[in-house]
């Protein structure tokens, strides 16, 4: 077949494809031109001699990975579209377009890359062509089609057994239902799903192995997929072709049977047994062939699948059951052998074993076994009068037994396909549909039979259909181009058809009418079809054969064998076989042989398989008429069905009958030649050098020069291509190649100069060197001379210092020697004097520490009192000063209300006069209208009676002229007289009328004066109101003026008086000051003659108390417990204290709302004053629109908008509030300010008085702790709580009655403010010391007391009293040794109780434990979680109760209170919960960086106990409250911030909660060891408020799992968010934007694209953005590093993918851009803190090293081992590979890794490729080369816990809205 014909133009140097007998094609260059025969040296070395008709150009530019599109190649013919086919099988490319026909090539092996979940969402939306080939573009183009043209689609696919119809057809249905499939939202099936479940169903019972396929279909499918409106798939129909029969009953080796019959062989035992089947080998129909086992393929799995498919697509267990019965009843029909029988002709069963069989198939069959052996063995002749039985011999039962079979088995899958169909469902609505045809391929076998016949036939229909759509399309690309084109004849098989098909005498029919005589044979039948077709041309007969006959179809000639052919046409059911099987007790058996019509029974119309199938192949054609077809064509590359073999010849051959070839040839017909303007430009640029030059050429005009210059004829251009004629390819390469000879030859010239230039400097050089090297040695030897004298003198002079420093080195050491024995004795003496006084330091130390500490804590407690009293005190007064104001208030309130009565009036006055002016106006435009009709009126009635009069006259003249004509012809002299008194007649009539007039117009111009008499007087009056209207206006205006100055006047005076008071306050304050110093000053000389006396005191003292030591060690015990008893008077007296801060903070609380209230009141009125100064404004407008409408009276209307302007400026302020400044406020002032210096006096007596101690504060000297000797340590156990008793009274006092100064210089404000437990510390840590050194704790509690006594005994008295009081100590000890003793029996009775009760909670601890252990298994049991919620809450605590039944007795204690309190916070919380989710629900913002919303919560759940209830619904109400929140996904700046309240929530949860049985029961300890364990943990926690380790019940752990999970959706959604945003951008940035190499071609359109980087510009604005919505919201470091790494995760997946599955994207150019844009990320990487954005820029690395490869020069010089250790050690080997071959530099035309043999390291790296993936493959998910988008969540709860710290919340601030509500009190503690 010639497609293209050969150049005229090849010369020496060519490369060209010649025919090869072995390879089909070969490739070599021409060395020999002699007319038409051409000398080749082909590539495999051998020298051909061809005909240049027979041989054809090759592309010497060809890609060495080929092209995707076979219209692409340069030349289109045989050699090139096998050359392009094989390159891209041996890189795995097994799909290549050929327009829009697709050609799959087996690959042999599974590769699942292609056809995941992933690969359908690239192809889906995509245009055709855009992506690399593959069946899922086929079947996305034939959806996108029908939804938008609304036209129905097939898919065509074709090809020989083997080349993968059916897997091709598999993944085009996954597709479609990947596209049409719906949401199910039921159990039931989709249909979808059962559609492709019936594949397997199908396949198992009609496909087979054959010689060239092991899984080869064996009958013609036609899927049919409805679809709706919405396109989703509604329906769907499978239609069935010629079910190969005979394969049935006859199979040759080594083929085999279908597959159902060796799955049932292989099925379980327990089925094999019910089946009663066994080895294949042991069943006729199965050992006819040697073949039983296919490799890799295993039948038990394939029969558990196949009944799998059957469930799905809706077969019963029954029917399944009755199905393999009946295929284990054909099974053992045909192991039933026949003999002859006893009479003539008969036959019967040949042994028992076949009797078995027969007994077996019977009970399969469930019918009679004697009626099964009759209908096998006996025939019944039906006659007019009778039946006739007749026998049957053994061959012909034989023949009986396989009819039998084979229509059992065609009527069993006839109905499983009704069954699928039935089960899947059509849908009558539906309007559009997709059908995918997999048909037979064209067979020609050694023997061809009928079956052959038919599917020939079949590719016949299809190949005529083919080849008209395939024209079409040519003639559609021409009209698209715009180009002038002929009709292209193309070879039309209509005469083949009419050869089979034809009526009356085409081979059927005279097979059906052969096949309606009895007596016709084969040989009648051959016979009259060579008398029939002897002229035909496409029939022969062969030559050595009688019985067959050949056809040459389109593919090639095939000769069929006419033996059986009648036998295989008959389509009909024996009659006895009929009967038995509808006879049969089975249901299902009876079912596929129902009885015939009646009227089908009495015709005896003869039916064939031959006509029916012809019927259903023109349906199938005019449906596939009706639709827009899509072909598929598969290719088998070899026969052996290996990977990577591929046979020339035999693609070749397939090419041919698959009608590719014939589609090319369509093309050639034409223009087999077309090229883009720029592929052609770039290409033949060469050929027109002036192109380079100039610029004003675009690519149009560039490609007509090349072409003019070329002097080609017949080429086309159209608006996209360049069209060439067959050749003239050839031809333009043959000139390209001319001048790069040309300039082939001109660049060995220079590069021979060169070379020689460079050898002529290189010898220069070398001689040059080779003199300075001589010149060096000579140099070297004077320098070596030199050198060693030099080194002789150092040798001298360092030897001789050696032996001076090795003396000076002796005398050292031992002087060394001598001063280290002198400093160790010294530093001995000295560690050992320090180790005598060691001891004395640290108990100084520890006492002087413990001295001072205490007197601070004193300080401190008596500065907090003073702080306190004083601040009441203020307080008061300014409540005082409050409520005197808010008296002036309800003054100024009373002023406000007159001011606007007073306001209101004059508005009213104002809209009077509005409306007056506005009346006017109206009168006056209805006077002047009326004056206007009534002018127009008289105008047209003093017009009409001119008319009139004018008319009448003319009349009357013209009459009187005729009167006078006709006198004056009769009686002319007669009548002269009479005529000139007629015209004096007429004369005085005149005059009348001109009079008349005259006085009707004077008449009217009277009415007119008047009317504009009464305009005047109307604008008078109008202008006299205007004037009233002024007068009153200044009248007002001169008021307000008053009253302005009146209150200027008033307020200065109210401003003087302020001033003088508080002049007068600041002179009393500074003299109480000065007074207050004084006395201070007086009691500091006090204070300091009673420390010296002291000092005198300590002395005598200090001999007592050496022998009151030893008294002091036998009552510790009693002092540890008087201790404790301090401890506890000290805790009252701070909670009385603090009762004390809360009744201060009531009444600042009281104040504070005093002033909002003063605050809101005056901002009322502010607000009224507006109103009214905005009605003000108003009366200015109205006024203004007054000023436009008197035009005539501009100047009064200035003056009153000026005089309106100066009442706009003046204050409203009423003047009784300036005139009566009432004499009570006056009175008040006067008296506050007399009352403040002697309030002030007598508080400063009262300090002096009652706290002497405040006194000693500032002037206390350290000498005092220091020099407090032992007498002093002596404390007054008794006397120290009646001490503390009067400390607290003098407290209260103090409060109630002293008001000290405010800003205290000694006491800090915090202090106040923050009453931690600093002050606990140092007593627990005084307790902890006491057991281990008791001597020293008795001195710091005798230290304790005598600080007491030295701050409270300030009296003379108190030395003299010493010694008494030692003495009454002393009977105090014996007292207090008895209570200790007692105290100890009841401690010890208490101790057993405790540890008794201990016991037991410890006991029902454990037990609770494994309650909750089981609960929580019974939870995660529960598929609904609100029903498992409620089972949860309710049976916990009935289990519970019941568990706590046994231990009654130790649980009671305690209990009933608990059950207040739990109420009682119900009871709160069910008040306060709307609240606080009303509060929260808004954003609150954040406090200190953290979230006030996720705080308040946590505060209050805590307050309220919640998290220790066993039910509660606010955890229910804050989780619907986050999901509402949550609603608008698309709002991300909402989204983040409740990211950041949900992580920081459930943070403190971790923190605080924890589940029952998380830790282990306490062992026992003693009190003081707990009380000190706890001091410690809590510590830390007490900072920020929040409490840890809470035993946590159900429902706070079902709202922490709640919280988690939506920490993981809202991350989710900010990052899916995010990933869409960034899609689009990212789709725009995987390709660089289309340019030209220069602007001399370049159009209009490529010069308005935008810059490249600005799509990534985008990307960084948008990351940008992100980044600052998370910063402004605090979300943690650890959610967003997340976040940006999975972002980046994402555009590494999509870049990488797009360079994998594009060619275009995988070019140099293309990773240059791609380089750049990775840059910008990368700066924006650096640039951001590594906190958020963490290792997110290594998740681009594979698009990183892929665009490495991509952009490095020299890759041909890479190894294997740079590639894959170096320049790319992330990529996989198929990833590595799929980049080496995609690769294509259009910037440098520089050589990928390719398999060139003239570069051994290129084919050395590409072989080792493949090696490694071969050994790879073996693996099936090993051939993935696509990156998947992780779509996980990639923290833990852990990572969220370690992200926030506990001390962070400290300074939180809870929700403002909520501290001013009494019930949200807690949250400012």
């Amino acid at each position: 077949m010639i497609l293209q014909a050969a150049p005229s133009s090849i010369i020496v140097g060519s490369h060209v494809w010649v025919e090869d007998p072995d390879d089909a094609w070969v490739d070599g260059e021409v060395t020999q031109v002699k007319g038409d025969e051409i000398k080749i040296n082909s590539t495999s070395g051998k020298q051909i001699v061809a005909k240049s008709a027979n041989v054809y150009p090759k592309d010497p530019e060809f890609p060495t990975c080929g092209v995707d599109d076979m219209t692409k190649l340069a030349y289109l013919h045989e050699p090139g579209v096998l050359q392009n086919l094989k390159c891209r099988y041996d890189i795995n490319e097994i799909y290549t377009y050929t327009g829009n026909i697709l050609i799959a090539v087996n690959p042999f092996r599974r590769l699942p890359h292609l056809y995941n979940n992933h690969m359908m969402e690239q192809y889906k939306g995509a245009a055709f062509g855009e992506l690399s080939p593959h069946p899922f573009a086929v079947a996305d183009s034939s959806y996108r089609s029908m939804i938008n043209e609304k036209i129905s689609q097939s898919i065509l696919v074709s090809g020989e057994s083997g080349a993968g119809k059916t897997e091709s057809t598999k993944s085009l249905m996954c597709y479609l239902a990947y596209m049409g499939g719906k949401a199910n939202k039921t159990e039931e099936r989709s249909v979808e799903q059962k559609v492709l479940e019936s594949n397997p169903v199908l396949e198992a019972f009609g496909n087979a192995k054959t010689v060239r396929n092991n899984n080869s279909s064996r009958f013609g499918k036609f899927v049919e997929i409805q679809f709706d409106q919405k396109g989703q798939i509604s329906g769907a129909a499978i239609r069935t072709y010629l079910l190969e029969r005979s394969r049935v009953c006859q199979v040759s080796d080594p083929e085999r049977n279908y597959h159902c019959f060796y799955m049932l062989c292989a099925a379980p035992p327990e089925d094999v047994e019910k089946y009663k089947l066994g080895d294949p080998r042991t069943f006729h129909y199965l050992n006819q062939s040697n073949f039983y086992q296919l490799d890799g393929v295993d039948e038990l799995k394939e029969y558990i699948a196949t009944k799998r498919a059957m469930d799905v697509v809706g077969i019963s267990q029954e029917e399944q059951d009755a199905i393999f019965r009946v295929v284990a009843a054909i099974l053992h029909l045909g192991n039933v052998a026949f003999v002859k029988g006893k009479e003539v002709d008969s036959s019967e069963p040949k042994d028992d074993k076949s009797r078995f069989h027969l007994k077996t198939a019977a009970q399969l069959f469930k019918c009679n076994e004697k009626a099964l052996e009759d209908s096998l063995v006996k025939r019944v002749m039906v006659t007019r009068d009778e039946s006739i039985t007749k026998s049957l011999d053994p061959v012909t039962a034989a023949l009986s037994r396989d009819a039998l079979a084979k229509i059992v088995y065609s009527k069993l899958f006839d109905w499983l396909v009704d069954k699928i169909n039935v089960s899947i469902g059509q849908d009558p609505e539906s309007k559009m549909l997709i059908g995918v045809l997999d048909i037979y391929g064209f067979e020609s076998f050694k023997i061809n039979s009928f079956e052959q016949f038919c599917i020939n036939l079949t590719n016949e229909k299809l190949q005529q259909h083919f080849n008209q759509h395939v024209f079409k399309m040519e003639q559609e690309e021409y009209k698209r181009e715009e180009i002038d084109w002929s009709y292209i004849e193309f070879i039309d098989n209509q005469d083949i058809l009419d050869l089979i098909e034809k009526k009356p005498g085409g081979i059927i029919a005279l097979l059906d009418e052969a096949c309606m005589f009895p007596r016709s044979t084969n040989e009648t039948f051959a016979q009259k079809l060579y008398q029939t077709f002897k002229d035909n041309k496409r029939f022969c007969k062969p030559k050595l054969s009688r019985t067959d006959f050949t056809i040459y179809h389109y593919a090639g000639e095939v000769t069929y064998s006419t033996d059986l052919f009648l036998d295989k046409n008959r389509d009909y059911v024996v009659s006895e076989h009929q009967a038995l099987m509808y006879a049969s007790e089975c249901s299902f058996v009876s079912s596929l042989f129902p009885p015939p019509p009646e009227e089908t029974s009495k015709s005896s119309k003869f039916s064939s398989i031959g006509s029916s199938f012809k019927q259903q192949l023109q349906a199938l054609l005019e449906t596939l008429s009706a639709t827009e077809p899509h072909y598929i064509r598969c290719v088998k590359p070899n026969n052996a069905l290996k990977p990577a073999i591929f046979e020339n010849k035999n693609v070749l051959q397939q090419l041919r009958c698959g009608g590719v070839m014939e589609a090319i040839r369509i093309s050639c017909a034409g223009f087999p030649s077309r090229k883009t303007f720029r592929e052609f430009t770039v290409r033949f640029s060469i050929l027109a050098p002036e192109l380079s030059k100039s610029k004003s050429y675009n690519e149009v005009t560039a490609c007509k020069m090349i072409l003019e210059k070329s002097n080609l004829k017949g080429y086309q251009i159209g608006k996209t291509k360049v069209f060439l004629r067959a050749g003239q390819m050839a031809e333009l390469d043959a000139m390209r190649a001319e001048v790069l000879a040309r300039a082939a030859s001109l660049i060995q010239r220079k590069v021979r100069t060169y070379l020689a230039r460079k050898y002529y400097t290189l010898l220069r050089l070398s001689a040059i060197q080779i003199q300075a090297l001589c010149r060096g040695v000579a140099a070297r030897h004077q320098f070596e001379g030199m050198r060693r004298e030099d080194a002789s003198v150092k040798i001298q002079k360092n030897s001789r210092r050696f032996i001076a420093r090795k003396a000076y080195k002796k005398l050292y050491s031992a002087a060394i020697s001598i001063q280290t024995g002198m400093r160790g004795m010294v530093a001995r003496s000295e560690l050992l004097f320090r180790r005598q006084t060691k001891a004395a330091t640290a108990i100084q130390s520890r006492f002087r520490r413990f001295v001072a500490r205490r007197y601070y804590l004193w300080l401190k407690k008596a500065a907090l009192t003073t702080q306190c009293a004083w601040r009441a005190r203020v307080a008061r007064r300014e409540l005082r000063k409050l409520r005197m104001a808010a008296r002036e208030t309800g003054a100024l309130q009373e002023a406000k209300t007159k001011l606007e009565k007073e306001v209101e009036e004059l508005t009213w006055r104002l809209q009077l006069e509005k409306r007056t002016r506005v009346d006017l106006e109206e009168s006056k435009k209805q006077e002047s209208a009326k004056f206007e009709s009534t002018l127009k009126k008289m105008q047209l009635e003093f017009e009409e009676s001119k008319k009139q009069e004018n008319a009448r006259f003319e009349s009357t003249v013209q009459k009187m002229q005729l009167e006078f004509e006709e006198s004056k012809k009769q009686e002319n002299a007669r009548y002269e007289s009479t005529l000139q008194k007629m015209q004096e007649e007429f004369e005085e009539y005149k005059k009348q009328e001109s009079e008349r007039f005259e006085s009707t117009i004077h008449k009217k111009q009277l009415e007119f004066q008047e009317l504009q008499l009464e305009f005047q007087q109307t604008k008078e009056s109008l202008e006299q109101e205007t004037a009233r209207l002024e007068s009153t206006l200044e009248k007002k205006e001169l008021d307000l003026k008053e009253a302005k100055m009146l209150l200027v006047k008033e307020s200065s005076r109210f401003e003087s008086a302020l001033e003088k008071v508080q002049l007068e306050f600041e002179g009393s304050k500074r003299q109480e000051i000065a007074r207050f110093e004084s006395t201070l000053q007086a009691m500091q000389l006090e204070l300091q003659q009673t420390k010296e006396l002291l000092e005198q005191e300590s002395a005598k003292l200090e001999s007592t108390v050496q022998k009151k030591q030893l008294e002091f060690q036998e009552l510790q015990l009693e002092l540890q417990k008087t201790k404790e008893l301090l401890e506890q008077e000290s805790a009252r007296s701070e909670s009385t204290m603090h009762k004390k801060e809360l009744e201060f903070q009531e009444l600042q609380l009281e104040l504070q709302q005093t002033k909002e209230l003063l605050e809101q009141e005056s901002a009322r009125f502010e607000s009224t004053m507006q109103q009214k100064q905005l009605e003000f404004e108003e009366l200015q407008l109205e006024l203004q629109e007054t000023k436009e409408l008197l035009v005539n009276e501009r100047e009064a209307a200035k003056s009153i908008a000026n005089q309106v302007h100066v009442i706009q400026d003046t204050p409203v302020i009423d003047n009784e509030l300036v005139n009566k400044p009432t004499s009570e406020n006056e009175q008040l002032k006067v008296q506050e300010t007399q009352e403040l210096p002697v309030e002030e006096s007598e508080a400063a007596k009262n300090i002096a008085e009652q706290v002497p101690a405040i006194q000693e504060i500032p002037v206390i000297d350290n000498e005092l702790i220091n020099k407090t000797t032992s007498e002093n340590e002596q404390p007054k156990v008794q006397e120290t709580s009646e001490l503390l008793v009067e400390e607290h009274e003098a407290a209260k006092n103090i409060a109630d009655q002293v008001p000290a100064v405010q800003e205290n210089p000694v006491i800090d404000n915090e202090l106040i403010n923050k009453p931690t437990a600093e002050n606990e510390q140092p007593k627990v840590q005084e307790t902890k010391e006491l057991p281990v050194q008791e001597h020293e704790a008795a001195k710091k509690i005798a230290e304790q007391v005598s600080a007491i006594q030295e701050i409270l005994v300030i009296d003379n008295d108190l030395v003299n009293k010493l010694t008494a009081e030692n003495e009454k100590l002393k009977a105090m000890v014996s007292s207090l040794e008895q209570e200790i003793n007692e105290t100890e029996r009841k401690y010890e009775e208490t101790s057993k109780i405790s540890e008794e009760r201990l016991k037991q909670a410890t006991e029902a601890e454990s037990k609770i434990i494994q309650l909750k252990i089981e609960m929580q298994s019974l939870e995660e049991k529960m598929s609904d979680m609100g029903t498992g919620k409620q089972k949860f809450q309710s049976t916990p605590i009935r289990t519970m109760s019941e568990a706590q039944q046994g231990y009654g007795a130790s649980k009671q204690f305690g209990k009933e209170d608990s059950k207040m309190k739990r109420s009682t916070t119900e009871k709160q919380q069910q008040e306060s919960v709307d609240d606080l989710i009303k509060c929260v629900s808004q954003n609150l913002g954040f406090s200190q960086e953290k979230p006030i919303a996720a705080f308040t919560i946590y505060k209050c759940l805590l307050y309220w106990k919640s998290f220790e209830a066993e039910k509660t619904s606010v955890f229910d109400r804050l989780v619907e409250m986050i999901g509402s929140s949550l609603e608008d996904e698309d709002n991300t700046d909402n989204i983040a911030y409740w990211l950041t309240n949900t992580s920081s929530l459930l943070f403190l949860l971790q923190r605080t909660l924890k589940a029952v049985g998380a830790r282990k029961p306490p062992a026992a300890a003693s009190l003081f060891a707990r009380m000190t364990k706890s001091f410690r943990s809590s510590s830390a926690n007490l900072q920020a408020g929040i409490v840890s380790q809470i035993e946590a019940k159900y429902p706070a752990l079902l709202f922490k799992q709640q919280l988690s999970a939506y920490v993981e959706k809202i991350y989710g959604i900010i990052r899916d968010n995010l990933k869409r945003e960034l899609a689009p951008l990212i789709s725009r940035c995987i390709q660089v934007p289309r340019t030209t190499k220069g602007t001399a071609f370049q159009t209009s359109e490529e010069q308005s694209y935008s810059s490249p980087a600005s799509y990534w510009r985008a990307i960084i604005e948008c990351l940008n953005m992100m980044m600052g919505i998370l910063k402004e919201n605090f979300v943690p470091s650890v959610f967003i590093q997340n976040i940006f790494t999975q972002t980046f995760a994402y555009i590494n997946v999509q870049l990488f993918n797009s360079l994998l599955l594009r060619r275009e994207c995988c070019t140099f150019s293309n990773g240059e851009y791609v380089k750049s844009g990775l840059a910008e990320l990368e700066l924006w990487c650096g640039e951001a803190d590594y906190e958020y954005v963490g290792s997110a820029w290594d998740e681009l690395k594979h698009t990183r090293q892929a665009v490495g490869f991509l952009v490095i020069n020299q890759k041909s010089k890479m190894t294997y081992e740079e590639l894959a250790n170096d320049l790319c050690n992330v990529l996989s080997v198929q990833q590595l590979y799929r980049v080496c071959t995609l690769y294509r530099d259009d910037k440098y035309n520089t050589q990928s890794v390719s398999q060139d043999v003239t570069t051994p390291s290129f084919a050395q790296v590409l072989s080792r490729i493949k090696q490694v993936m071969t050994d790879d493959s073996k693996d099936d998910g090993s051939n993935s080369f696509l990156l998947e988008d992780d779509l996980s969540i990639p923290f833990t709860m852990e990572d969220v816990k370690g992200s926030q710290q506990v001390k962070e919340y400290a300074l939180v601030r809870p929700a403002e809205e909520l501290t001013e509500d009494p019930a949200f009190q807690f949250l400012l503690e």
